[in-house]
């Protein structure tokens, strides 16, 4: 089944409210930077790439990670989205 950049955005969503449950309702949405705020830490972050890579079949390579990818929750559905459409 494919899944479409909503799911994507959904996972990511269920990701950090699962890693972070003390975040009040609404604190993270699709222009929240995942760099910036307090969604995630740095290996939350990680744990996040590693989750959404075995998650949707993508590979992405930690030597080419790219900070700019985790703007926004939106920023890193696309990012996933492209990632899976060009394999």
């Amino acid at each position: 089944m494919v899944q479409s950049i909503a799911d994507v955005r959904e996972a990511i969503f269920g990701f950090i409210a699962a890693r972070n449950p003390g975040l009040p309702p609404g604190a993270v949405d699709g222009q929240t930077s995942l760099v910036t705020s307090d969604a995630l830490d740095s290996i939350g972050i990680l744990d996040l790439m590693m989750h959404l890579g075995e998650r949707y079949g993508v590979e992405i390579d930690e030597d080419a990670f790219d900070l700019a990818n985790f703007e926004s929750v939106d920023t890193l559905a696309r990012y996933i989205d492209d990632r899976r459409s060009g394999s």
